[in-house]
C-alpha cells in the first residue's frame, strides 16, 4: 500500500503533497533589498561599504554583527542586592567556615 502525505493548509483546500505548489501571498515579485550605507569602524576607524564591507570587516576583526544576535537569550541578571545585604551574606559565609573548620 503507497503511503500518501496529504497538506491542509489554514486556507483553501487540502493538497497531495507534491502534487502542486502551494499559491504564494503576494503578487510573487522578487525582493530587492537595497545595500547597507557606508560604516565607520569603531575599531579600527577604516571606513567600510555595503554588505561585502561588513562581512570584511567581520571576518578581519572576527566579530558578529548586532543584528544577528537579536534572538538570543541575554546574560544573567545582575545580582540585585543591596550592599549591606551582601555584607550580612559575607558575614554568614565566613561565620559557617570558621564553625567548620573549629
Amino acid at each position: 500500500m503507497l503511503r500518501q502525505t496529504w497538506v491542509y493548509p489554514d486556507q483553501g483546500e487540502p493538497y497531495l503533497k507534491g502534487s502542486r505548489l502551494p499559491q504564494a501571498e503576494g503578487k510573487g515579485y522578487a525582493t530587492v533589498l537595497p545595500d547597507l550605507p557606508d560604516f565607520v569602524s569603531p575599531i579600527d576607524g577604516r571606513r567600510y561599504s555595503g554588505r561585502a564591507g561588513l562581512r570584511e570587516h567581520c571576518v578581519r576583526h572576527d566579530v558578529v554583527p548586532t543584528a544577528d544576535l537579536a534572538g538570543l537569550p541575554t546574560t544573567r541578571p545582575v545580582d540585585q542586592l543591596t550592599r549591606h545585604q551582601k555584607a550580612e551574606r559575607k558575614e554568614r559565609i565566613i561565620h559557617a567556615v570558621n564553625q567548620h573548620w573549629r
